[in-house]
């Protein structure tokens, strides 16, 4: 599957590097588990546990198109760091089919979820009308 990055996965990543996870961290652990979209995902035993994925929801409703990678105890903060994927059928550069997007990382708290959660609710819906900024893929 085509991964794509998103100006929000993008401007999150600089946000949190140096200050939640190292480049070690990022290269060792954050990129792997995001590459996996692209060589396994479904398949990989990672994506079946809900400790790593598990779909997005807004005031307890799954989100269409909606999933979350999910870290717990993460860099040096031992933080619970998110980041919100969007995996739906669109057309790049006149091929149709399905692609995952990476949108935005956070660190999980009760104030944040929610909010975050709302955003991502509205990703998905410019991402399924093409109103997002493409950074490139994985």
């Amino acid at each position: 599957m085509e991964v794509i990055i998103t100006e929000w996965a993008k401007q999150t990543y600089l946000d949190l590097r140096g200050k939640v996870f190292t480049r070690a961290e990022y290269k060792n652990t954050l990129r792997p588990d995001a590459e996996l979209l692209k060589t396994s995902y479904p398949s990989d035993p990672k994506f079946g546990n809900d400790k790593f994925w598990g779909p997005a929801k807004h005031k307890g409703n799954i989100l269409k198109y909606g999933h979350k990678m999910k870290w717990h105890n993460f860099g040096n903060g031992n933080v619970q760091l998110r980041l919100g994927v969007v995996i739906v059928e669109t057309e790049l550069e006149g091929k149709k089919k399905e692609r995952a997007f990476l949108c935005r990382s956070y660190i999980k708290n009760d104030k944040t979820e929610k909010r975050e959660m709302a955003k991502l609710k509205i990703h998905i819906k410019k991402i399924v009308d093409g109103n997002y900024t493409y950074r490139g893929q994985l």
